[in-house]
């Protein structure tokens, strides 16, 4: 199977001729050793080892929406079944077929075959290729007559919505230089908890604190909201009080538990950030939620509603507690910095840093974490403008529940979880990785 696909994905993008693909066949045929055909197809110069890594690439992609192998694979799906879902469809058809596929994104743009992202890795479905227009006349039909003139004025958008069924969605809608496009993100019906997405109990604990800073740190794509969510939840199943959450868009709805939820949208709601926060702090909260801190202002008014005496939780793009520590005072001017760190100091209480990193097995991705707590140690170096130090901080913490992420990706690659190359492209430290690095090469 995987040289037939590998054949008609040579034929169909026009790499070879059918006369020279078969020529390269024979070749192979009279081998009297096993030869990859690709290696032919390149000693005889009809491609090169670019084009033969983009095919095996495209290969890929494909093998792994139509294994079927595998009952129990109940995401995966035969190509002749895809195509028959996809024959006709709406945009309902393909959004219905990433929940079934178990996927998390949906890519439709101008003169491309539609796309999916599952567990990370970016497949091709059995589809036509799609023009500007029927892009647009597709996600037209998700997008309220209000928002699709905004839209034509300014050619970007980003709402989100909610499918039959319950299942929420955000959509991002642009114009390039070939027409448009759309990214569609779905999210899970049910709201993970915090033993379910595999955080420790010291996580869970920090949904009993009353006052201070929380952040949720990594990069796009490492699960930030899932892990904010379930934070959230729990407070709302196990807290009287008042959660407002500020967010853009509105990705996840919350049902009043326990708790009384609110939730604004920017740009719905709200003209911003920032106005929402400051606004939030004269409507009796407890819990404030903000899914992005973006800009100073932001920030600021983030850090002063910890210090009145709110619990504030946020998410930042930063890949470890350090650098979410330097992002946060560099975002202030120098004459400023030394009181922010002041302010920091009193206020975080917890740095939750994290990836999702693809499985060694295919199956799926699997979350990686660094976990700082704010002790008396972390706080004075924080204020003492020495957060160098504060890998070590968290290194002697491990009784109190601290874990760096390169301790954590340590424990992934011995236990067989995931690749040392996917480790070592997310590690600070190459040197702890040293040692396994030489048993592949000895293995090898």
């Amino acid at each position: 199977m995987e040289e037939n696909l590998f054949g008609q994905i040579l034929l169909s993008n026009n790499f070879v001729q059918k006369h020279e693909l078969e020529r390269c066949v024979q070749i192979q045929q009279e081998s009297n050793t096993p030869r990859f055909l690709g290696e032919i197809l390149i000693e005889e110069g009809y491609i090169t080892e670019s084009i033969l890594r983009n095919i095996l690439s495209v290969q890929r992609r494909r093998m792994k929406l139509s294994e079927t192998d595998d009952p129990e694979k109940k995401t995966h799906i035969s190509r002749k079944e895809m195509e028959r879902k996809l024959a006709g469809a709406d945009i309902f058809g393909f959004l219905n077929l990433v929940r079934e596929l178990g996927a998390s994104d949906l890519y439709l743009i101008s003169g491309l075959t539609p796309a999916i992202r599952r567990h990370g890795i970016l497949l091709d479905l059995e589809a036509n290729e799609l023009t500007g227009e029927q892009v647009r006349e597709m996600v037209f039909k998700v997008i309220p007559e209000n928002h699709r003139d905004k839209f034509l004025r300014t050619n970007d958008l980003e709402i989100s919505g909610t499918l039959e069924g319950g299942s929420r969605y955000r959509v991002n809608m642009f114009r390039d230089y070939y027409g448009y496009g759309a990214i569609f993100r779905l999210f899970a019906r049910k709201i993970m908890t915090l033993d379910e997405l595999g955080f420790p109990p010291v996580i869970k604990s920090l949904a009993r604190l009353n006052v201070g800073l929380i952040l949720v740190t990594g990069p796009i794509s490492s699960g930030k909201t899932t892990t904010l969510t379930a934070l959230v939840e729990e407070i709302n199943q196990t807290r009287r009080g008042h959660i407002v959450t500020i967010e853009r868009p509105i990705e996840i709805l919350f049902e009043s538990q326990r708790a009384i939820v609110t939730q604004r949208e920017v740009g719905t709601h709200t003209r911003s950030f920032a106005i929402a926060l400051r606004a939030a702090l004269r409507e009796d909260p407890d819990f404030i939620v903000v899914s992005e801190l973006r800009d100073l202002e932001t920030i600021a008014t983030a850090i002063q509603a910890a210090e009145t005496g709110h619990l504030v939780l946020g998410t930042l793009h930063t890949a470890s507690a350090t650098r979410t520590l330097h992002r946060v005072v560099d975002a202030f001017p120098e004459n400023q910095q030394a009181q922010i760190r002041g302010m920091l100091a009193g206020t975080l209480r917890a740095i939750i840093s994290q990836h999702l990193i693809p499985r060694g097995d295919g199956k799926g991705r699997t979350l990686a974490q660094e976990i700082l707590l704010a002790n008396p140690a972390v706080s004075n170096l924080i204020r003492e403008n020495r957060t160098y130090q504060i890998p070590n901080v968290i290194q002697t913490g491990k009784n109190e529940g601290m874990v760096l992420m390169d301790d954590t990706l340590l424990n992934l690659v011995e236990k067989g979880i995931i690749t040392l190359e996917e480790a070592l492209i997310r590690c600070e430290d190459n040197e702890k990785f040293k040692h396994l690095a030489l048993g592949e090469i000895i293995k090898e």
